[in-house]
C-alpha cells in the first residue's frame, strides 16, 4: 500500500465514521436530549469534551473495522504464530509495502492508547491500558480468523500493542506537560518510540553495511521437517566453486520516465504530462497515452518493460506467422531495440521470441524478449526482458551438497497456506542468477521437487 493509497483509504474510512457519527449523533440527541432530559427530566450532565471524545471515537473505531474487515475480501482463515515472520518478509524483500503494513499497524492502534485513558481516570495506569488494548487487538484478529477476512497473526498483536504502548507513552507526555511535572519522566514516556526507532535504525544500518542485499525468497522461518518423508533422486556435489557477481543499477522514477520518452520517440511521441497518464508504483511506472494508443510498464529493478500498441485492436491489423528472424529484428530496430546476433530465435503460436545468454569477461547479457508481428509489418507488443549485467567481483558459493541440507533442515520458503509437508521428493538441482535487493546478480540453487506429490520449486541462497 502506497502513501497515496493510505490517504485515500482513511478519506474513505473516515467518511464512513462521519455519517456513522451524524447517525449516532441523531440517536444520542434523541435519547438523551428529548427523551431522557426533557420527558424523563434527568439531570446528569455529559460534558462537551467527553461528547467530542466520543465522537472521535466513533471515526477512529470506522477507521480501525474498515482496515481489518471492509479492505479485505473473505479468503484466508489461517493462523500464524511465527513471530518474527512479517518482519523478516519485509526485510528480505525490502518492499516498501511490507514495511509500510508494519507501520500502518502500530499506527493504527496509537489513538487507541490515548483515547483509553480520556474515557476514564481508572484507566490511567500502563498496567490496565496495555493489557486492554492486548485484549482488543486479541478479539479482532479472532474476528478476523473466524469471518476469513484475515490471517490470524501474532505479529499483528505485537504491532498493534506496540502502537497502544506508543499512544499511551503520547497521553502521559502530554499530562506531564501540562501539569509541569518532571520532565525526567518524559523520558520512560517516550521510550517506546526511541526504542523503535533505534531498532529501526539498526537494522537499516546492518542492511547497508552488509555486502550484498537480500532475496525475497530467504525463509522467514525454519520448517519442522521431522516428520517429512525425504526421498532424493539427486547425487550432490560438495565442491564449493567460485562463481562471478554481477551488477545492475535499478531506475529512479525519472529515468523510467526518459526510457519511456526516448521509446515512443520511435512512434511519433513524447511522455508529456499533458499526453500520458502515469501510474506510479513502489515497483513499476506505468505510462499510458491518453488518446489510449499506447501502454507500458517499467520495472525499476532491471529496467525490463512492456509494451502495447492498441492499433492491433483494428479489424484490419492481424498477426503475421511465419516471419523469419531478420524480419522481426528489423522491425524492432525501427523502434530503438537492438537484438544481439548470439541469440535464439524462435515462433510459438504466432509469438516471436528471442532468447539471449551471453557471458564474457565483463558482462552478463541474459533474458527473452517476447514480441508480437502484424500483417503492416509492425511490431505492437513487446515484452522486453533483456538485461545487461556488469560484471563486479568473484565469490564461493556453498556446494550442492550444502544447499540440499538447508532444504532438509526446513530453511525454505514455503507458503503457510499449503498446508504440512508430508512428503519432498527432490528431482533435480540447477544453478542459477537472482537479481538481489541491492542490484547484485547473485547465483542461487533451483531445486525441482514434488511437495506433498504437487510441483514445486525450493531456492537456496547459494551466496554466504
Amino acid at each position: 500500500m502506497r502513501v497515496r493509497d493510505i490517504i485515500l483509504f482513511l478519506k474513505d474510512y473516515i467518511v464512513l465514521g462521519i455519517v456513522l457519527l451524524i447517525f449516532i449523533g441523531i440517536l444520542f440527541y434523541i435519547g438523551y436530549k428529548i427523551i431522557y432530559q426533557k420527558l424523563m427530566k434527568g439531570k446528569k450532565r455529559i460534558s462537551k469534551k467527553k461528547i467530542l471524545l466520543y465522537g472521535i471515537s466513533i471515526c477512529y473505531f470506522a477507521v480501525v473495522f474498515g482496515a481489518v474487515f471492509l479492505n479485505r475480501v473473505a479468503v484466508y482463515k489461517e493462523i500464524n504464530l511465527h513471530l518474527l515472520s512479517s518482519y523478516l518478509e519485509a526485510y528480505h524483500n525490502m518492499s516498501p509495502s511490507l514495511i509500510r503494513n508494519i507501520i500502518l499497524n502500530i499506527l493504527l492502534f496509537i489513538p487507541l492508547g490515548i483515547f483509553l485513558p480520556l474515557y476514564t481516570n481508572k484507566l490511567d495506569k500502563i498496567y490496565k491500558v496495555v493489557p486492554i488494548g492486548f485484549i482488543i487487538t486479541l478479539i479482532i484478529e479472532i474476528m478476523q480468523y473466524k469471518t476469513g477476512f484475515g490471517i490470524f497473526e501474532i505479529a499483528d498483536l505485537l504491532n498493534n500493542t506496540i502502537g497502544v504502548l506508543i499512544g499511551y507513552g503520547l497521553y502521559k507526555s502530554y499530562i506531564n506537560i501540562k501539569n509541569k511535572e518532571k520532565k525526567i519522566y518524559l523520558i520512560g514516556y517516550l521510550s517506546p518510540i526511541y526504542i523503535l526507532v533505534i531498532i529501526i535504525l539498526t537494522i537499516g544500518i546492518i542492511y547497508q553495511n552488509q555486502e550484498l542485499g537480500n532475496l525475497p525468497f530467504e525463509y522467514n522461518y525454519k520448517l519442522d521437517m521431522t516428520k517429512t518423508n525425504i526421498i532424493n533422486n539427486v547425487e550432490f556435489s560438495d565442491i564449493k566453486e567460485i562463481k562471478p557477481i554481477y551488477y545492475l543499477k535499478s531506475l529512479k522514477e525519472s529515468e523510467t520516465r526518459k526510457q519511456a520518452n526516448e521509446f515512443y520517440k520511435k512512434l511519433g511521441t513524447t511522455v508529456r504530462e499533458e499526453d500520458i497518464e502515469m501510474y506510479i508504483y513502489d515497483d513499476t511506472a506505468i505510462y499510458n497515452s491518453k488518446d489510449g494508443n499506447y501502454n507500458m510498464w517499467i520495472n525499476y529493478a532491471d529496467g525490463s518493460y512492456h509494451f502495447t500498441d492498441y492499433s492491433s485492436h483494428d479489424r484490419n491489423i492481424e498477426t503475421k506467422s511465419g516471419a523469419t528472424k531478420e524480419e522481426i529484428v528489423s522491425a524492432l530496430s525501427k523502434i530503438g531495440i537492438m537484438i544481439p546476433t548470439e541469440s535464439v530465435f524462435e515462433e510459438l503460436n504466432g509469438n516471436y521470441i528471442f532468447k539471449v545468454n551471453i557471458k564474457t569477461e565483463e558482462n552478463l547479457i541474459e533474458g527473452t524478449l517476447n514480441c508480437s508481428y502484424y500483417n503492416d509489418n509492425t511490431i505492437k507488443r513487446v515484452e522486453n526482458n533483456i538485461v545487461k549485467y556488469k560484471k563486479v567481483k568473484e565469490k564461493e558459493i556453498i556446494s550442492e551438497k550444502d544447499a540440499y541440507n538447508e532444504v532438509v533442515n526446513g530453511k525454505f520458503q514455503y507458503g503457510r497456506f499449503l498446508g504440512n509437508i508430508d512428503e519432498l521428493v527432490i528431482e533435480k538441482i540447477e544453478l542459477k542468477y537472482y537479481l538481489d535487493t541491492k542490484g547484485y546478480y547473485v547465483p542461487i540453487y533451483v531445486f525441482t521437487a514434488k511437495l506433498n506429490n504437487n510441483p514445486y520449486q525450493i531456492l537456496i541462497k547459494a551466496v554466504k
